[in-house]
């Protein structure tokens, strides 16, 4: 692709309080007498993306007297509410350290449906009055949630993800190339073991041996080969890129916060609509 077609080469973010502040930023942007050229505007939040992603876009033609050489490049400015970031966050978390593009749509249909309808939560907890982009009632999409929650138990995961970043925040992450994640939902426990960039084959060693040794059996039945793991059952082990990790930290620096949002306005629209016609 050419650099003077990509709308994003450069970009910024505003996160505001409410769906009103939204707009409104988006209003003043329009009247700017900015030097910029305006381009085109995609209004996610009025017609979300697939992937549940809410927030709008403006492009705009770079244009600067002092820096002539950058001048017809595109750049992005996206405004989002809170809630529409601590969403994007999770996603984006979520996304990295199971190594899919849930983000793009694409990835395992259960974590795709589970965010799709988690966006829709949020909208309905933002905008009371708002109809929905879906023609499903706000019960259908609460008992949804609570099914696809325990099924891929979400709290635990993005909990357990949350514990590593702040673990690799301590490690040598310098010379880290990969961790490794083994969740134990049970306890629930999290080990991580650090590898370092040259050290890769023993990584992917490690990671298919967990693999095979935490199978999903029930309790008792686990299989003999690691003993220590014996009574534990839908145990995880995931191997993550450190780049991962950091790109999280650098893209997402209210990273906690916004998790802790996202998961309680989850549960909050659960807890409320589950029993909703």
């Amino acid at each position: 692709m050419r650099l003077t077609q990509m709308q994003d080469i450069g970009g910024c973010r505003a996160v505001v309080e409410t769906i009103g502040e939204v707009y409104k930023l988006r209003d003043a942007y329009r009247r700017s007498k900015s030097l910029h050229e305006f381009v085109t505007e995609d209004d996610y939040v009025t017609n979300p993306k697939v992937s549940g992603y809410r927030s709008i876009h403006l492009v705009y033609r770079f244009k600067s007297r002092s820096h002539p050489e950058y001048n017809k490049l595109l750049f992005e400015i996206q405004l989002r509410t809170k809630l529409q970031h601590a969403w994007a966050t999770a996603v984006e978390t979520v996304g990295a350290v199971i190594g899919q593009a849930l983000k793009s749509s694409e990835g395992e249909k259960s974590w795709l449906s589970y965010f799709q309808n988690a966006a829709l939560a949020l909208e309905f907890s933002e905008y009371p009055g708002a109809i929905s982009h879906s023609a499903v009632s706000r019960g259908t999409v609460a008992r949804e949630l609570a099914s696809l929650s325990k099924t891929l138990q979400v709290t635990t995961k993005l909990t357990a993800y949350r514990n590593a970043l702040k673990a690799t925040e301590k490690l040598d992450a310098k010379s880290a190339g990969y961790f490794l994640l083994v969740l134990l939902p049970d306890e629930p426990a999290l080990q991580i073991f650090a590898f370092s960039k040259r050290n890769v084959d023993a990584a992917y060693r490690e990671y298919e041996r967990y693999e095979r040794l935490l199978p999903r059996y029930p309790r008792g039945t686990q299989l003999p080969l690691f003993p220590e793991l014996a009574d534990y059952s839908g145990a995880q082990a995931v191997l993550v890129g450190a780049d991962s990790f950091k790109s999280i930290r650098e893209s997402y620096p209210n990273y906690y916060l916004d998790t802790d949002a996202f998961l309680a306005n989850v549960d909050r629209f659960v807890r409320r609509y589950r029993r909703a016609p």
